[in-house]
């Protein structure tokens, strides 16, 4: 099975617990996803904070490499953000002829942003969508917790 398979499969695993057992079943799942496989982003920013994010998705061997995705990448000293311009897992799914269930993009957010605020970072998102399809353009951006806006 090819990388890009599992994609289409994800895709379609995603449509079927929602549909059959409720977006709280998804939700559940992504958790469970999010605390079991994400522990090499985990180790990166408990390591290396923002650094670490970087060095996830950006990195000579970064994620988004790998996937081929366009991007663009920002790292300054309190901010970390990517901007997503074709995501490669939207477009694979739009290529082989399947339609992207209208959850998709969330499952990203579902599994990164429990490592994330674990570590004391806050984070937005916008996911881009088309008529209740993701578009495969997002923007992701992570910022140091501002600990005296927590206080008011």
């Amino acid at each position: 099975m090819t990388v890009q398979n599992f994609i289409v499969i994800y895709n379609e695993t995603f449509r079927y617990i929602d549909e059959k057992y409720g977006p709280e079943k998804l939700n559940e799942l992504w958790a469970v996803i999010s605390r079991q496989w994400c522990t090499h982003l985990r180790n990166l920013v408990e390591r290396e904070g923002l650094q670490g994010m970087y060095e996830y998705w950006g990195g000579s061997d970064g994620t988004l490499n790998r996937e081929k995705a366009g991007y663009s990448i920002n790292l300054e000293k309190d901010e970390f953000r990517i901007d997503m311009k074709q995501c490669p897992s939207v477009a694979e799914i739009k290529n082989r002829g399947f339609n992207v269930f209208h959850r998709y993009c969330e499952h990203c957010p579902s599994l990164y942003n429990p490592v994330i605020m674990s570590n004391g970072f806050c984070i937005e998102w916008e996911i881009g969508m088309e008529n209740n399809v993701p578009s495969g353009i997002c923007r992701f951006v992570v910022r140091k917790e501002d600990k005296e806006s927590q206080k008011s």
